[in-house]
C-alpha cells in the first residue's frame, strides 16, 4: 500500500468520525429540508496605531553677522609750513634844513638871493667907520678893493638809514609709512546639517491565530462535499522604515583676519623759521663853498666915492670873494695900517658892498630814504591733510537660531481577532428544489445587486456559485452554497 493510499484512508476515517459527531449537532428538521455545514469565519476588528516615523530633531537657522561700511577720517599729512619773506618798504622823506635863519642880514646886494656879507666884510665896514649898527634895511656900504677868496668843500650826509633783511628758512618734512585698519575681521557661522539614518522596524499587524478553513473533499468516498479544518494562521508583520537622527545639526565659526592698508604720511620735522641780515646805512656827499681869504677894503657909502672911502686898517689877505650865502663869505684882511684912514684916490670899487636886508629864514630841502615798514617774515601754513577710508565694521555677530523639528508619525493598520471562527449547520436549498426558474431568479437578483455578469440561463454553474459566494461575503452571510439565508437576503424566499 502506498503512502498516498494510506493518507486517503486516514482522511476517510477522519471524515467519518467528524460526520458522526456533526450529525449530532443538526437542528430539528422537517422532511425535505437540507442542511450543510457552514463555516463562520473568525471576526476581526481593525485598529490603527500611530508609530514613530522620524524622531524629533532640530533645524539650525544661521543668522549671518551684520556689517556696515563707514567712513573713517585718517590723517595723512601734518600740513606744511612755509616762511615767506616780506621785504622792507621804504619811502622818501624830505627834510627842511635851515640854511639861514630869518633875520636882518647884511648881504652883498639888496637882492633876496644875494650872498651874505662876510664877517670880515662887516668888520671891515665897521672898522672903516660905517654906521652898521644904526643902518636901516636898504642901506648899502660899498667896498673898494679886491673881493674875498672861496673854496669848495664836501660833506657826507645820511642817504638811507640802516635796516635789516630777513631770509626765510623752510620747514623740513619726512615721509613715514603707517599701517591703517580698513576692515575688521569677520565672523561667519557655518551650519553642519543633521545626519539621519534609516532604520527598519518590524511591526506586528495581526497576531498568530487559528481559524476554520473549508476544503474540498477530493476522495469519492467522502459522504459530504466540503470538509472544515482548523488551521493555524501565523502572525502577520509589516516592516516599517523610519528616519532617525544619527548626528544632530551643529554649527562652527569661521573667522577672517582684519585687513590693513599701508599709507604714506608726511610729518613735520622742523618748522619754518627765518634769520635776519643787517643792511648798513648809505650816505651821499654834499658840496659846500667856504671862504678862505679876503681882500683889503675901504668902505664908502657910494661906489663912485671910493677916493673918499675909509680904510679898514687891514690889507687884503687873498683878494675879495663873493659870499656863499652862509655868512662865511667876504674879504680876507691882514693887519696893515690904522683904521679910518682914507683910501687913496686911486682906489676903485671892487663891486662888493654890504646891504642891510630883511629876509625870512631859508631852508634847504634834503631827501632821504627811510624805512616805512621793516622787513619781516610770515609763516604760511597749509592745513593738515586727511583721507577718508572706507571701513567695514561689525554691527552684530553671526548667531544661530535652533528651530525644533517635531517627530513625525505614520498610522499602521492592525487587525485583531475578536471572535473565533466556527462551523454550524445551516439550511440550504435542496438540489431537488433548484429548478431552472429559481436559478434564473437568483441570477437576476445577483445581477441587480451587481455581483453577477453572466447570462440568465437557469444553469447553476461556476459563475453563479462565484457570484453567490461574493454576495455572501459582502453581506456577512455564511458561505454555504445557496443557503436559505442568502435567498431571504435576495428577497426570493
Amino acid at each position: 500500500m502506498t503512502i498516498k493510499d494510506t493518507f486517503k484512508l486516514s482522511l476517510i476515517a477522519i471524515t467519518a468520525i467528524t460526520t458522526a459527531n456533526a450529525i449530532d449537532d443538526l437542528p430539528p428538521a422537517k422532511p425535505g429540508q437540507c442542511f450543510t455545514k457552514a463555516f463562520f469565519p473568525a471576526k476581526y476588528a481593525t485598529s490603527t496605531e500611530r508609530v514613530l516615523a522620524t524622531e524629533a530633531s532640530e533645524k539650525v537657522q544661521i543668522i549671518p553677522a551684520r556689517y556696515t561700511w563707514g567712513a573713517e577720517k585718517i590723517k595723512v599729512s601734518d600740513g606744511t609750513q612755509r616762511t615767506v619773506t616780506v621785504p622792507a618798504t621804504y619811502k622818501t622823506v624830505y627834510e627842511r634844513v635851515l640854511a639861514k635863519p630869518a633875520a636882518r642880514t647884511w648881504r652883498t646886494a639888496l637882492r633876496k638871493n644875494a650872498p651874505e656879507a662876510s664877517n670880515m666884510l662887516m668888520n671891515a665896514a665897521q672898522a672903516a667907520g660905517m654906521p652898521t649898527g644904526s643902518a636901516q634895511p636898504g642901506t648899502c656900504f660899498y667896498e673898494c678893493y679886491a673881493p674875498a677868496k672861496y673854496q669848495k668843500i664836501t660833506e657826507k650826509v645820511l642817504a638811507s638809514e640802516a635796516s635789516e633783511r630777513v631770509v626765510a628758512v623752510p620747514a623740513k618734512y619726512r615721509t613715514v609709512t603707517k599701517r591703517i585698519l580698513v576692515s575688521e575681521g569677520t565672523e561667519k557661522l557655518v551650519k553642519s546639517p543633521a545626519q539621519y539614518k534609516t532604520v527598519r522596524e518590524r511591526v506586528m499587524v495581526s497576531p498568530a491565530r487559528t481559524e476554520w478553513k473549508k476544503t474540498k473533499c477530493g476522495d469519492r468516498g467522502c459522504n459530504q462535499s466540503e470538509v472544515v479544518c482548523l488551521v493555524e494562521v501565523p502572525a502577520v508583520y509589516k516592516t516599517v522604515t523610519k528616519k532617525v537622527v544619527a548626528k544632530p545639526v551643529a554649527t562652527r565659526k569661521l573667522t577672517t583676519p582684519p585687513v590693513y592698508k599701508t599709507v604714506n604720511i608726511q610729518e613735520l620735522v622742523s618748522p619754518a623759521s627765518s634769520r635776519t641780515i643787517p643792511v648798513p646805512a648809505t650816505y651821499k656827499t654834499v658840496t659846500k663853498t667856504q671862504k678862505v681869504a679876503g681882500g683889503q677894503y675901504g668902505w664908502t657909502n657910494s661906489p663912485s666915492n671910493c677916493g673918499n672911502a675909509r680904510s679898514t686898517g687891514m690889507s687884503a689877505a687873498g683878494g675879495a670873494g663873493m659870499g656863499d650865502g652862509t655868512g662865511a663869505g667876504g674879504a680876507g684882511y691882514a693887519d696893515n695900517g690904522s683904521a679910518g684912514a682914507r683910501l687913496s684916490a686911486s682906489a676903485r670899487a671892487t663891486g662888493n658892498k654890504v646891504c642891510l636886508t630883511a629876509q625870512p629864514a631859508q631852508y634847504n630841502k634834503v631827501s632821504k630814504r627811510v624805512v616805512a615798514t621793516p622787513a619781516r617774515t610770515k609763516v604760511v601754513t597749509t592745513p593738515e591733510k586727511y583721507t577718508t577710508v572706507k571701513v567695514k565694521k561689525l554691527i552684530t555677530p553671526a548667531s544661530e537660531r535652533r528651530i525644533p523639528i517635531p517627530a513625525t508619525y505614520k498610522t499602521v493598520t492592525k487587525k485583531r481577532m475578536v471572535a473565533d471562527g466556527y462551523a454550524k449547520w445551516v439550511p440550504i436549498v435542496c438540489k431537488t428544489s433548484m429548478n431552472a426558474q429559481m436559478i434564473r431568479n437568483v441570477q437576476t437578483a445577483l445581477k441587480s445587486a451587481g455581483y453577477y455578469n453572466g447570462p440568465i440561463d437557469g444553469v447553476w454553474g461556476s459563475a453563479s456559485r462565484s457570484a453567490t459566494r461574493s454576495y455572501q461575503k459582502a453581506k456577512g452571510l455564511p458561505v454555504a452554497g445557496l443557503s436559505v439565508a442568502t435567498m431571504q437576503s435576495l428577497g426570493l424566499y
